[in-house]
């Protein structure tokens, strides 16, 4: 009795351990479908390549893909662009995608490949684009607006830009100080203009990965005017035309001070007044006589004296000139 006991205990035991490991396998014995690798065409080699893989700020590049495809199946390209912390960027569907990137920053670039039958591929190359924050660079000058008798034409220039560019020995930089100068060894340069006149000076810099900035300022120096005094009936050039010296005709459209606006009036013997002209653009610089629009010659008027009565609107100050001239 004791032994039919025991063997029907061992028979019970034996039937839970099968039981056990029955509820085992139908729970952890077979994976899930979607943990199952997607199967790849062996045929298919993934590569591609960027244009341009560096650069600044709106980088415009593309991404050309040099997918090795010998059965030449059909494929479709997926393409997705992300940075340094994971997060999708741009996704792309074309077989070689053009893209645009504003934001600084290293970017990874992933392909997949699909073809008709359902095989894929994919790759990942990392840092593939490096963009670069575009510097940022000022400047300033002084004198602003400077009147040539009194600082000769020099102007001292100080570099805003951040210094901590210069450590970088692959970093281009130089002045283009409007006159025709070139300066690349100075910092904050000090220039000697040679005339009056607007000079639009500018700062170029450009980093290693091809970052172009440029800001351009301008310098204005003005000088004092001058009248002629004798003008000939019969002469030719200078001494037959009423050219002032250093004037500065210039008047920017959208300048709301409307500054280098002028006014002409001449007068005879009587006090009469035979001539009047704003804005008058006949002047002298550097002893070459520049015809205007407005043109006064000495043989439109009679020999004799004359008087003017001269307004500037200068940017460095107003002035109001007075004088008498002959015409012989």
């Amino acid at each position: 009795m004791v032994k039919q006991i025991l063997f029907f205990a061992l028979l019970l035991f034996s039937i839970t351990i099968v039981f056990a490991q029955n509820i085992i396998i139908q729970t952890i014995g077979k994976p899930e479908l979607d943990s199952i690798p997607p199967q790849k065409n062996k045929d298919l080699v993934l590569d591609f390549e960027v244009l341009h893989n560096s650069g600044c700020e709106s980088l415009i590049t593309q991404i050309i893909n040099r997918v090795q495809n010998p059965l030449e199946d059909s494929l479709a390209f997926f393409w997705t662009l992300f940075n340094d912390n994971q997060t999708v960027s741009l996704h792309y569907d074309d077989d070689n995608p053009d893209i645009f990137i504003n934001e600084p920053g290293s970017y990874h670039i992933k392909l997949v490949v699909s073809d008709a039958q359902g095989f894929t591929d994919s790759i990942i190359k990392y840092n593939a684009i490096t963009v670069d924050k575009m510097p940022l660079i000022d400047f300033t000058f002084t004198p602003e607006n400077a009147l040539f008798a009194e600082y000769l034409g020099v102007v001292e220039f100080t570099n805003l830009t951040d210094t901590k560019l210069l450590k970088d020995n692959s970093i281009v930089w130089y002045w283009e100080l409007g006159d025709g100068e070139i300066n690349s060894n100075e910092w904050s340069p000090v220039h000697l203009f040679s005339s009056w006149g607007d000079y639009h000076t500018t700062f170029h810099l450009k980093t290693k990965n091809g970052c172009k900035v440029a800001l351009t300022k301008t310098i204005t120096i003005e000088d004092e005017l001058f009248f002629p005094d004798t003008l000939f009936k019969k002469a030719k050039g200078a001494s037959s035309i009423f050219a002032i010296t250093n004037l500065n005709t210039r008047i920017a459209k959208d300048d709301p001070n409307e500054f280098r606006t002028n006014y002409l009036f001449i007068y005879d013997a009587h006090g009469e007044k035979i001539y009047e002209q704003t804005n008058y653009d006949s002047y002298i610089k550097k002893n070459q006589v520049v015809k205007g629009k407005h043109l006064l010659r000495a043989a439109d008027l009679q020999e004799g004296v004359y008087y003017y009565s001269f307004f500037y609107k200068g940017k460095s100050k107003m002035v109001h000139y007075k004088g008498a001239f002959w015409v012989m």
